[in-house]
């Protein structure tokens, strides 16, 4: 296995084996996860694909002689009123349910850090469902800390 970035010929298949998976798993969590009736592979593909072309974006797929998992990470600029400066963002994190708990998700945290450093981020942070204690566990054993509490309220 190894971690490596998404290649453009990769797009449709990581679509359909890893962010579609993903996003089913979150709206069976949450249902403000829950996706669209109809046109969510070609309005994800297309998403992905803006993505990809972001230089302040970069998406690490976990490769097993086919992708396994993946993770996106974004450079975010902190407003100019903060000392703190630029902060990396983890946008998603998945492994395949037939690979967790072999330190998959482990080495794509890693490899998104690292590339957050390289672009000068004092900080990286990310978003939990606040069900998902598994990884909620996963990122306190990195290290993560709790900063903040998002509260959603349905209008």
């Amino acid at each position: 296995m190894r971690i490596r970035r998404l290649r453009a010929g990769e797009l449709v298949r990581f679509v359909d084996d890893l962010w579609v998976p993903f996003a089913r798993e979150m709206a069976e969590m949450d249902d403000f996860d829950t996706l669209a009736d109809h046109g969510v592979r070609a309005n994800v593909f297309s998403y992905v694909k803006d993505r990809f072309s972001d230089a302040s974006i970069a998406t690490f797929v976990a490769d097993d002689d086919g992708l396994i998992g993946y993770v996106s990470v974004e450079k975010r600029d902190s407003p100019p009123v903060f000392a703190r400066g630029p902060r990396g963002y983890i946008d998603g994190l998945f492994v395949r349910r037939s690979h967790r708990r072999h330190g998959i998700a482990t080495a794509l945290l890693s490899r998104a850090e690292s590339w957050a450093r390289r672009q000068g981020c004092e900080f990286i942070s990310l978003d939990v469902h606040a069900e998902n204690r598994v990884a909620q566990s996963l990122y306190r054993r990195d290290d993560y800390v709790t900063k903040r509490h998002r509260m959603t309220k349905r209008l």
